[in-house]
């Protein structure tokens, strides 16, 4: 957005924007954009909170009275619901492993891991969609999430596996793999009883659970892979910006 606001100023008409990576932000030097240390996909912040969505609304429009830029100006206010102390008040851990079952772990079988753990979650997953009244985000790869995890953990070893869809670039198979299995985890998660927040969500993600780990491994792989566009990729299109990290996991 910020390269095409400088064409649609040289047409006489002022632009701004909300910002959520700021070093793209200073290399593009836009006329006018507000930086907000928020999430990627959330450029007003936390969701369900009008009074604070507003507030980031009108400092963006607020940098329109300035005649002249490039301005490039920071939100002051965290989101809702990033305080550290309220990111696990009132909020379970969504894996609960029975002693009776022996906790495979992902240095020893990966897959194994990975399937454990997601049938742990599958009936708090199946109450989130039935609530839901069988809406789910679940599915955008069109793949089976069983065949989708056995692709997405075989990247560990080699991103040349063979994809489980060859009408697509391997790099967009590997990101559908990626937001598919995050989208499983979270709806199953917010089926919980509790009040998680987006970060919550994210740091158990990311830190906590075998996905996490193989995601980690997954993202070291696409770095040294040689293949430019999954470099590019394990730069933040697979681990965000706030979760970097995990990355030190795999070194």
């Amino acid at each position: 957005m910020g390269a095409l606001a400088h064409y649609i100023e040289r047409e006489g008409i002022s632009t701004t924007q909300v910002s959520l990576v700021k070093e793209h932000t200073l290399k593009i030097n836009p006329p006018r954009a507000l930086w907000a240390p928020f999430e990627l996909g959330r450029p007003f912040g936390a969701p369900d909170e009008p009074d604070f969505q507003r507030r980031v609304l009108k400092a963006a429009l607020k940098l329109l009275e300035r005649d002249s830029g490039p301005v490039l100006e920071d939100f002051p206010e965290e989101a809702p619901g990033s305080a550290s102390e309220e990111d696990t008040e009132g909020w379970a851990c969504v894996v609960n492993f029975s002693e009776a079952v022996k906790e495979i772990t992902v240095e020893e079988d990966p897959l194994g891991a990975l399937k454990q753990e997601m049938d742990r979650l599958r009936s708090w997953y199946d109450l989130g969609v039935e609530k839901r009244n069988g809406r789910t985000t679940v599915g955008i790869s069109e793949v089976d999430l069983d065949i989708l995890s056995e692709y997405f953990v075989s990247l560990i070893d080699d991103v040349d596996s063979a994809p489980p869809r060859t009408d697509i670039p391997r790099f967009q198979m590997v990101k559908l793999a990626a937001d598919d299995l995050k989208a499983y985890y979270f709806e199953a998660a917010a089926a919980q009883p509790g009040n998680a927040t987006d970060k919550s969500l994210a740091d158990w993600y990311y830190g906590e659970t075998a996905i996490g780990k193989i995601l980690a491994l997954v993202n070291e792989s696409c770095r040294l892979s040689g293949d430019e566009v999954l470099m590019k990729m394990s730069d933040r299109r697979l681990l965000p910006i706030h979760q970097k990290h995990h990355k030190l996991a795999v070194n």
